[in-house]
């Protein structure tokens, strides 16, 4: 019977954690979405998008705050951009870390190609 309770007690935590992150994942697709930001992707516990004049990441957690969590950096601010094993290094202070080397090859040229415009 305890051993029920117990177990009762987990699947409603475990129901609401993923509730919780639902709303925050939906949250931060649509702030992304409204500014029209391009080649969104997620990795490592952030996301990273390019907007129309700026880098934008977002860290997801279990309450997200768009205006202060947020970290921007303008294109037209870049200066050089450099990578180190999965990370794309820009103006050597400003690091986008990717666990996969596809997802960063991508964002690195589809972010050279937004620089070049």
């Amino acid at each position: 019977m305890v051993f029920l309770v117990i177990f009762g007690l987990i699947a409603i935590v475990v129901i609401a954690l993923n509730i919780i992150d639902g709303s925050n994942l939906e949250k931060i697709e649509n702030h992304f979405k409204a500014l029209n930001c391009q080649n969104v992707i997620y990795s490592k516990g952030i996301y990273k998008g390019i907007c129309k004049d700026e880098i934008m990441q977002i860290p997801n957690g279990f309450s997200v705050n768009l205006e202060e969590d947020k970290r921007i950096l303008k294109l037209n601010e870049i200066k050089n951009l450099d990578i180190k094993k999965l990370t794309i290094i820009i103006n050597n202070s400003y690091n986008i870390e990717f666990k996969k080397k596809e997802n960063m090859d991508i964002f690195y040229m589809k972010l050279k190609e937004k620089k070049n415009i």
